[in-house]
């Protein structure tokens, strides 16, 4: 059962899960999910086109789509990216704030998107195997590991680390 803050729509949010009026229309809305195992280890995907290990490592993650509630987004994205299905994982916790970053300038020439705005989600996965990569509709990833927050933390690229440590931050006691 979900708690009950998870239950119902903030009344600071407009219809689709939109942060307040006058948010920055360059960033992209987003999802970012934490999913933790039983030990608090969180999934980490390296990502399919990195050039280097050492800085390749992420949470998944993805866009909302329209009006689509964040919520749905992430149950959305879970199944995309990591191939879990809803029936695997159980929904923990929500951040109550949105998040923001902003891409290297260099990223962003002739695109619509400078940064992501993003309503993070904990879901614990209720197996105590590592999820089959195979089962992905996208492939974003190359691989999946249960990593230690803080390990990721360090293995994540530059301009994700504050919101990472936001996020580890506000999960800190799901997290090992």
């Amino acid at each position: 059962m979900e708690p009950a803050s998870l239950q119902r729509r903030p009344r600071n949010k407009r219809r689709g899960g939109r942060p307040k009026h006058g948010a920055d229309k360059s960033l992209r809305r987003n999802v970012g999910l934490v999913i933790v195992n039983h030990a608090g280890l969180v999934l980490g995907g390296l990502r399919y086109h990195a050039t280097s290990k050492e800085s390749a490592w992420q949470l998944p993650q993805g866009g909302i789509d329209g009006r689509e509630l964040p919520l749905t987004a992430a149950y959305r994205e879970i199944e995309e990216e990591t191939g879990l299905q809803a029936d695997e994982v159980t929904l923990v916790a929500e951040n109550p704030r949105w998040t923001t970053y902003y891409l290297p300038r260099e990223w962003t020439a002739g695109r619509r998107f400078k940064g992501q705005t993003q309503k993070w989600f904990l879901f614990r996965y209720l197996k105590d195997d590592l999820p089959d990569i195979k089962r992905a509709q996208h492939k974003e990833f190359t691989e999946l590991k249960w990593l230690e927050a803080s390990w990721l933390h360090d293995h994540v690229i530059a301009f994700r680390k504050p919101v990472y440590a936001d996020v580890f931050r506000t999960f800190k006691n799901h997290l090992k």
